[in-house]
């Protein structure tokens, strides 16, 4: 965040625009020289350091940007007093020298104070002078400078105006693809008041600005602004903000999104990705991975809206079309279980699965729960029961699938097709392809097992194999070969579609020999 009297920004129309720092030519060039600078005030006292800075505000257009990064610069800087005794223990000291010999009214006098306090501490008269307003700003000394990259200052110059510019605002709405359970915890912790609504496939939320409230406002714009950093660290990201004009007479708006405005803000380092919030959390998903189910678990997916707020879920378990999340409830304060027990009741028409750890099953058998499952563990989550959830919500939707594709009637020009491909088409998963396969009529095909194969081809397939079993033997790997040849698939169910039968002799399948519908094994 930079101080309001540097901000920059423009209107246009009913917008106001950030003047956001090129992150290239003279801007790249300036943040250079001004890092540059504070890199050789090591040493020097503040005040020697600004005049140097001042000097570099005479040629620019406009002397706030040099100020802004001179601001993020000074908190990467590391100040010191020079001198060795405390300037307020020394002012103490001579205040008190002033009260017992009244206050100084000429040059004279003060000097005899000061020499009294030099006497009494052991510091020389140039000491003392220098000591005295030792720790005020302009005279401390720059004793260390965390240089940033150039291109790193531009980016926090430009967060810092975003910021800056939300300090104004009435309301600031904004959607992520990613980042979810980091954005609310952090929401939570600044006190941020908050709405969720449903937009689309994504998440609505609308945080009331500043100037909504009628106390505390510069505070609580702060910790808004303090939220857009966590917002625009991952993913995509789009943000809408009603800020009020320097008038105060209208309100302006204000958008952002990843696609423009990502490559000028600095979001937070990867440094600060989250880990599993639990032991409990970590071996269940270690666990339910190593299993290999085809079920694909997601961490913290997106919020679930619950009222005007969200419930955040640990986990996200889905597979095709099928979405079960998963809760772990392991956190055993009241006034959290109260909250999680609320927003459990709340959430409707989701499949939510409830792992509660049993020391807290008496407080969770609610029948307000009834919609929910609940399994209970202690130490570690079972799998089994969650695994049998996954089974029955997959045979249920199987079912279902099944019964709306009986009847239904193909037209496939390919000639070869897979029962894979098959439930593509129908939008429905392979295992319901395979429970309606009887009930599902493909005019000029015949099925085998789990392929579909045009019956042109088959007879195309058969004569060529005929040709070749007159003239000569045909082992089973010449057999593949001619039937992927012809745009085949599978060549064993092909051959075993049409009737022919292998001949083992060992497993190389060159010695394996393909034996006509009507005719005995070859002799060796």
């Amino acid at each position: 965040m930079l101080p309001s009297d540097l901000l920059v920004a423009r209107r246009r129309g009913d917008r106001i625009i950030p003047g956001y720092a090129e992150l290239g030519g003279s801007s790249l060039e300036l943040a250079s020289q001004i890092i540059e600078l504070y890199s050789e005030a090591l040493g020097l006292k503040k005040h020697e350091l600004n005049v140097k800075l001042s000097e570099l505000e005479e040629w620019t257009t406009d002397y706030r940007f040099v100020r802004g990064l001179a601001t993020l610069l000074d908190r990467r800087c590391q100040m010191q007093t020079k001198t060795s005794v405390s300037p307020t223990d020394l002012r103490r000291l001579i205040f008190q020298a002033s009260a017992e010999r009244g206050l100084p009214t000429s040059e004279e006098e003060r000097k005899l104070i000061v020499a009294r306090v030099s006497k009494e501490t052991g510091l020389n008269i140039n000491e003392i002078e220098e000591a005295f307003y030792g720790d005020l700003d302009d005279e401390m000394i720059v004793a260390n400078f965390d240089a940033p990259d150039p291109i790193m200052l531009l980016r926090e110059y430009n967060m810092g105006i975003t910021q800056t510019l939300l300090f104004n605002a009435s309301e600031m709405s904004f959607t992520v693809s990613d980042n979810w359970q980091n954005i609310f915890k952090h929401i939570k912790w600044l006190g941020l008041i908050y709405t969720v609504a449903k937009e689309d496939a994504n998440y609505q939320v609308k945080i009331d600005g500043p100037t909504s409230l009628f106390k505390l406002s510069r505070r609580y714009g702060t910790s808004m602004a303090k939220l857009l950093p966590h917002i625009v660290s991952k993913g995509s990201w789009r943000i809408q903000a009603k800020i009020v004009s320097p008038t105060g007479k209208n309100l302006l708006n204000f958008e952002l999104d990843s696609t423009r405005h990502g490559y000028y803000i600095k979001g937070l380092s990867n440094g600060e990705e989250r880990s599993f919030d639990s032991s409990v959390e970590e071996d269940f998903a270690v666990s339910f991975d190593s299993l290999k189910t085809g079920w694909k678990l997601v961490r913290e997916p997106g919020p679930l809206p619950v009222g005007h707020h969200v419930m955040l879920p640990d986990f996200l378990i889905q597979r095709g079309g099928l979405r079960v999340y998963l809760e772990i409830v392991g956190f055993w304060t009241n006034d959290y279980l109260v909250d999680k027990l609320r927003k459990l009741e709340a959430v409707k028409d989701v499949d939510l699965i409830v792992a509660v750890d049993r020391r807290l099953a008496c407080k969770v058998s609610s029948k307000r729960l009834e919609h929910l499952s609940l399994i209970y563990y202690k130490n570690k989550v079972p799998l089994k029961p969650i695994l049998t959830h996954l089974e029955k919500k997959e045979k249920t939707l199987t079912e279902k699938e099944a019964e709306t594709i009986v009847g239904t009637e193909l037209k496939l020009t390919a000639s070869v097709v897979e029962m894979d491909e098959i439930a593509g088409l129908l939008g429905v998963s392979t295992e319901s392809v395979k429970v309606a396969a009887e009930n599902i009529s493909i005019p000029g095909y015949l099925r085998q097992g789990d392929l579909y194969v045009q019956k042109t081809f088959l007879e195309k397939i058969d004569n060529a194999i005929q040709s070749r079993l007159t003239s000569e033997r045909l082992s089973f790997g010449q057999a593949v070969k001619l039937i992927e040849s012809l745009g085949g698939k599978n060549p064993s169910t092909i051959l075993e579609i049409l009737g022919y039968r292998t001949i083992w002799r060992g497993i190389n399948p060159e010695l394996a020999e393909i034996v006509g519908r009507n005719t005995e094994p070859a002799k060796g």
